[in-house]
């Protein structure tokens, strides 16, 4: 309940402020662990995706956010009472990992910015591996997503929004059930060495969905290819 009260309020808050395209949530699936991965550009991009999600699909998205957020007081609470987790950026966060794991093996929504932190510059860099060795651990498929708007809204260093449009756009789901599997070499450098794989097809995912609302077409974007199996 808490958290479709909040999102009743970010509802009000983005008519008024902020005009919200909502593209592609049907890619999102109903039911089932799924992991959403997207952009992330400022602090806005958590509450008006988290409220994307559940206004279309009527699902709640349990965010891995960065542990620093988790010691903000007021912050802090609310990040807890909407069922968010934190993970240490400075190490491999094996804690971490294994609850997002464990919520998506129970049928929950994660969603995740695979870059780690927020772009200074506007531009979608590399993902974290991290991303990718979820993926493996849990099995779930990736729901890429692109936001558009919220660092010209809200960017870095700033802490009063402005009114600006927002667009986010999901894009169909990934299923790397098959990838990293027959490999030659060690275990733990196959899994690796999947998991960036698994990392690199997700970034570029999210790469062609924003590439698509900088430069409109009446052709829909191809997903890039699956790493090979």
């Amino acid at each position: 309940m808490f958290y479709d009260v909040t999102c009743f309020f970010i509802g009000i808050f983005a008519r008024l402020f902020f005009p919200l395209r909502i593209i592609g949530s049907e890619n999102i699936p109903e039911e089932g662990g799924v992991i959403i991965a997207a952009n992330h550009l400022s602090y806005l991009d958590i509450p008006l995706l988290g409220y994307s999600i559940n206004k279309t699909r009527q699902r709640h998205a349990d965010f891995m956010a960065k542990k620093e957020l988790f010691a903000i007081p007021v912050i802090g609470f609310l990040f807890q009472k909407l069922s968010s987790f934190p993970i240490d950026r400075e190490k491999v966060d094996r804690a971490g990992l294994r609850e997002a794991v464990k919520r998506l093996r129970s049928g929950r929504m994660v969603a995740i910015y695979p870059e780690g932190t927020r772009s200074r510059d506007g531009r979608l860099h590399a993902g974290k591996p991290g991303v990718g060795m979820i993926v493996r651990m849990s099995g779930k498929k990736v729901v890429p997503a692109a936001i558009q708007g919220t660092d010209k809204a809200l960017p870095p260093g700033r802490w009063l929004a402005k009114p600006t449009p927002v667009t986010i756009k999901f894009g169909r789901p990934l299923d790397f059930c098959d990838v990293g599997k027959g490999g030659k070499g060690g275990k733990e450098g196959n899994e690796r060495e999947s998991a960036e794989q698994i990392t690199k097809v997700i970034m570029d995912s999210i790469a062609v969905l924003a590439e698509s609302l900088s430069t409109p077409s009446s052709h829909p974007p191809s997903q890039p290819p699956l790493p090979p199996r």
